[in-house]
Protein backbone atom coordinates (compact mmCIF):
# COMPACT_ATOMS: atom_id res chain seq x y z
CA UNK A 1 0.00 0.00 0.00
CA UNK A 2 1.10 3.62 -1.14
CA UNK A 3 0.80 6.47 1.55
CA UNK A 4 0.75 9.97 -0.16
CA UNK A 5 1.05 12.92 2.44
CA UNK A 6 -1.46 15.44 1.05
CA UNK A 7 -1.76 18.54 3.04
CA UNK A 8 -4.89 16.97 3.89
CA UNK A 9 -3.49 13.67 5.51
CA UNK A 10 -0.82 15.68 7.67
CA UNK A 11 -3.38 17.63 9.16
CA UNK A 12 -5.55 14.48 10.27
CA UNK A 13 -1.96 12.95 11.95
CA UNK A 14 -2.16 12.48 15.23
CA UNK A 15 0.54 13.56 17.74
CA UNK A 16 2.11 9.72 17.74
CA UNK A 17 2.23 9.86 13.97
CA UNK A 18 4.07 12.78 13.55
CA UNK A 19 6.51 11.07 16.36
CA UNK A 20 7.21 7.81 14.77
CA UNK A 21 7.73 10.15 11.52
CA UNK A 22 10.53 12.29 13.18
CA UNK A 23 11.98 9.36 15.21
CA UNK A 24 12.76 6.45 13.36
CA UNK A 25 14.92 8.17 10.36
CA UNK A 26 16.66 9.92 12.82
CA UNK A 27 17.52 7.17 15.27
CA UNK A 28 18.05 4.93 13.08
CA UNK A 29 21.21 7.58 11.93
CA UNK A 30 21.97 8.24 15.68
CA UNK A 31 22.41 4.62 16.39
CA UNK A 32 24.84 4.78 12.69
CA UNK A 33 27.02 7.52 13.63
CA UNK A 34 27.57 6.55 17.80
CA UNK A 35 28.33 2.67 16.17
CA UNK A 36 30.85 4.89 13.50
CA UNK A 37 31.94 6.86 16.15
CA UNK A 38 30.43 9.95 13.96
CA UNK A 39 29.99 12.66 16.98
CA UNK A 40 29.46 15.50 14.36
CA UNK A 41 26.17 13.34 13.08
CA UNK A 42 24.89 12.23 16.50
CA UNK A 43 24.63 15.52 17.43
CA UNK A 44 22.91 16.58 14.13
CA UNK A 45 19.90 14.43 14.47
CA UNK A 46 19.84 15.23 17.62
CA UNK A 47 19.91 19.10 16.78
CA UNK A 48 17.14 17.95 14.33
CA UNK A 49 14.87 15.83 16.61
CA UNK A 50 14.41 18.36 19.25
CA UNK A 51 13.96 21.10 16.49
CA UNK A 52 11.06 18.26 14.64
CA UNK A 53 9.71 18.09 18.59
CA UNK A 54 9.26 21.75 18.77
CA UNK A 55 7.69 22.45 14.88
CA UNK A 56 5.13 19.49 16.25
CA UNK A 57 4.41 21.37 19.34
CA UNK A 58 3.48 24.30 17.59
CA UNK A 59 1.68 22.29 14.89
CA UNK A 60 -0.82 20.85 17.61
CA UNK A 61 -0.98 23.77 19.58
CA UNK A 62 -1.51 27.36 18.22
CA UNK A 63 -1.67 28.71 21.29
CA UNK A 64 1.97 28.10 22.55
CA UNK A 65 2.46 28.36 26.53
CA UNK A 66 5.80 30.17 27.60
CA UNK A 67 7.02 27.28 29.35
CA UNK A 68 7.26 25.11 26.56
CA UNK A 69 8.97 27.31 24.15
CA UNK A 70 11.38 28.79 27.13
CA UNK A 71 12.03 25.44 27.15
CA UNK A 72 12.58 24.36 23.44
CA UNK A 73 14.18 27.37 22.65
CA UNK A 74 16.97 26.71 25.29
CA UNK A 75 17.15 22.95 24.79
CA UNK A 76 17.51 23.58 20.79
CA UNK A 77 20.38 26.13 22.14
CA UNK A 78 22.13 23.97 23.33
CA UNK A 79 22.17 21.33 21.02
CA UNK A 80 23.19 23.93 18.46
CA UNK A 81 26.29 24.81 20.57
CA UNK A 82 27.24 21.23 21.07
CA UNK A 83 27.09 20.90 17.30
CA UNK A 84 29.26 23.67 16.21
CA UNK A 85 31.92 24.25 18.62
CA UNK A 86 33.39 21.84 20.11
CA UNK A 87 35.51 23.81 22.63
CA UNK A 88 35.95 24.04 26.51
CA UNK A 89 33.75 26.88 26.98
CA UNK A 90 31.10 26.75 24.27
CA UNK A 91 30.52 23.05 26.15
CA UNK A 92 29.88 25.16 29.86
CA UNK A 93 27.50 27.30 27.83
CA UNK A 94 25.43 23.91 26.73
CA UNK A 95 25.28 23.12 30.18
CA UNK A 96 24.32 26.14 30.80
CA UNK A 97 21.37 26.54 28.38
CA UNK A 98 20.28 23.01 29.59
CA UNK A 99 20.28 24.01 32.89
CA UNK A 100 17.50 27.26 31.99
CA UNK A 101 15.30 24.74 29.68
CA UNK A 102 15.27 22.91 32.83
CA UNK A 103 13.69 26.03 34.48
CA UNK A 104 10.69 25.97 31.69
CA UNK A 105 10.12 22.07 32.46
CA UNK A 106 10.22 22.67 36.41
CA UNK A 107 8.15 26.11 35.90
CA UNK A 108 5.50 24.53 34.18
CA UNK A 109 4.81 21.29 37.14
CA UNK A 110 4.69 23.85 39.88
CA UNK A 111 2.03 25.59 38.34
CA UNK A 112 -0.03 22.78 38.06
CA UNK A 113 0.90 21.45 41.71
CA UNK A 114 -1.72 21.82 44.66
CA UNK A 115 0.15 20.91 48.04
CA UNK A 116 -1.74 18.49 49.95
CA UNK A 117 -1.55 17.37 53.34
CA UNK A 118 0.58 14.49 53.83
CA UNK A 119 0.19 10.95 56.19
CA UNK A 120 3.69 10.77 57.78
CA UNK A 121 4.10 6.80 56.34
CA UNK A 122 4.20 9.27 52.34
CA UNK A 123 6.83 12.38 54.25
CA UNK A 124 9.19 9.03 55.16
CA UNK A 125 8.51 7.56 51.64
CA UNK A 126 10.01 10.48 50.17
CA UNK A 127 12.08 12.26 52.09
CA UNK A 128 14.09 8.50 51.61
CA UNK A 129 13.95 8.13 47.89
CA UNK A 130 15.29 11.56 47.66
CA UNK A 131 17.97 10.63 49.92
CA UNK A 132 19.09 7.61 48.25
CA UNK A 133 18.90 9.86 44.28
CA UNK A 134 20.66 12.88 46.14
CA UNK A 135 23.57 9.76 47.48
CA UNK A 136 23.76 8.79 43.78
CA UNK A 137 24.22 11.54 42.06
CA UNK A 138 26.41 13.31 44.17
CA UNK A 139 28.84 9.65 44.05
CA UNK A 140 28.16 10.36 40.17
CA UNK A 141 29.71 13.96 40.37
CA UNK A 142 32.68 13.34 42.50
CA UNK A 143 33.83 10.38 40.50
CA UNK A 144 33.68 12.99 37.63
CA UNK A 145 36.25 15.37 39.08
CA UNK A 146 38.92 13.86 38.05
CA UNK A 147 38.12 14.00 34.61
CA UNK A 148 37.69 17.55 34.71
CA UNK A 149 39.53 20.75 33.14
CA UNK A 150 39.48 22.50 36.04
CA UNK A 151 37.40 23.59 39.19
CA UNK A 152 35.45 25.91 37.16
CA UNK A 153 33.80 22.75 34.67
CA UNK A 154 33.35 21.07 38.02
CA UNK A 155 31.70 23.68 39.64
CA UNK A 156 29.05 23.51 36.61
CA UNK A 157 28.68 19.94 36.54
CA UNK A 158 27.95 20.69 40.35
CA UNK A 159 25.19 23.36 39.36
CA UNK A 160 23.72 21.16 36.43
CA UNK A 161 23.46 18.06 38.49
CA UNK A 162 22.22 19.82 41.00
CA UNK A 163 19.07 21.21 39.16
CA UNK A 164 18.50 18.03 38.08
CA UNK A 165 17.92 16.26 41.37
CA UNK A 166 15.60 19.79 41.84
CA UNK A 167 13.70 18.21 39.02
CA UNK A 168 13.65 15.09 40.74
CA UNK A 169 12.50 16.52 44.09
CA UNK A 170 9.84 18.31 41.82
CA UNK A 171 8.49 15.61 39.82
CA UNK A 172 7.89 13.61 42.80
CA UNK A 173 5.91 16.39 44.61
CA UNK A 174 3.69 17.31 41.56
CA UNK A 175 2.61 13.40 40.86
CA UNK A 176 2.19 12.54 44.48
CA UNK A 177 0.16 15.86 44.79
CA UNK A 178 -1.66 15.06 41.26
CA UNK A 179 -1.39 11.63 40.58
CA UNK A 180 -2.51 12.82 36.46
CA UNK A 181 -1.07 12.06 33.14
CA UNK A 182 0.97 14.87 32.78
CA UNK A 183 2.53 14.06 36.28
CA UNK A 184 3.27 10.82 34.98
CA UNK A 185 5.07 12.10 32.00
CA UNK A 186 6.80 14.80 33.78
CA UNK A 187 8.34 12.04 36.67
CA UNK A 188 9.27 9.74 33.43
CA UNK A 189 10.98 12.17 31.41
CA UNK A 190 13.26 13.45 34.36
CA UNK A 191 14.17 10.13 35.15
CA UNK A 192 15.15 9.50 31.23
CA UNK A 193 16.97 12.39 30.82
CA UNK A 194 18.86 11.52 34.56
CA UNK A 195 19.70 8.36 33.63
CA UNK A 196 20.50 9.50 30.03
CA UNK A 197 22.82 11.86 31.50
CA UNK A 198 24.63 9.50 33.73
CA UNK A 199 25.11 6.97 30.78
CA UNK A 200 26.62 9.61 28.34
CA UNK A 201 29.32 10.60 31.20
CA UNK A 202 29.82 6.94 31.98
CA UNK A 203 30.37 6.75 28.05
CA UNK A 204 32.69 9.67 27.60
CA UNK A 205 34.52 9.91 30.74
CA UNK A 206 34.98 6.05 32.01
CA UNK A 207 34.79 3.50 29.12
CA UNK A 208 34.18 4.24 25.38
CA UNK A 209 31.51 1.66 24.76
CA UNK A 210 28.99 2.14 22.40
CA UNK A 211 26.08 0.04 24.10
CA UNK A 212 26.68 2.13 27.08
CA UNK A 213 26.15 5.53 24.81
CA UNK A 214 23.34 3.73 22.88
CA UNK A 215 21.34 3.30 25.82
CA UNK A 216 22.06 6.95 27.41
CA UNK A 217 21.19 8.40 23.74
CA UNK A 218 17.73 5.98 23.78
CA UNK A 219 17.24 7.17 27.25
CA UNK A 220 17.80 11.30 26.14
CA UNK A 221 15.29 10.51 22.50
CA UNK A 222 12.75 9.04 25.28
CA UNK A 223 12.83 11.88 27.51
CA UNK A 224 12.16 14.31 24.94
CA UNK A 225 9.51 12.61 23.73
CA UNK A 226 7.87 12.55 27.38
CA UNK A 227 8.84 16.42 27.32
CA UNK A 228 6.37 17.02 24.19
CA UNK A 229 3.74 14.54 25.58
CA UNK A 230 3.90 16.25 28.79
CA UNK A 231 3.16 20.14 27.26
CA UNK A 232 0.82 18.83 25.17
CA UNK A 233 -1.55 17.03 27.89
CA UNK A 234 -3.91 19.35 29.91
CA UNK A 235 -3.80 19.15 33.60
CA UNK A 236 -6.65 16.46 35.47
CA UNK A 237 -6.38 16.56 39.25
CA UNK A 238 -6.81 12.88 39.98
CA UNK A 239 -5.62 13.20 43.48
CA UNK A 240 -5.23 10.22 46.24
CA UNK A 241 -5.82 11.01 49.54
CA UNK A 242 -3.34 11.67 52.39
CA UNK A 243 -0.01 12.12 49.88
CA UNK A 244 2.12 14.68 49.79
Amino acid sequence: MIFIFSGRNLLKMSLYHYIFILLIPLLAVNLYATLADADWLMQATEVLFVTGLAGIYLRLNKKAGFNAMFFFVFFISAQIAGFFFNTYSLTIFSLLFYIAAYFGLSREALQNTERQTASKTMLIYFLLLISINTYLLLMHVVELESYMANNFEFSIYIVYYSVLLLLGIFSLIYYLNSYSKKSVYFVTLVLAFIFADVFRDSAYFYMKDSAILITGNLLWYTGLIFCLLFFLTPERKLRLMNLV
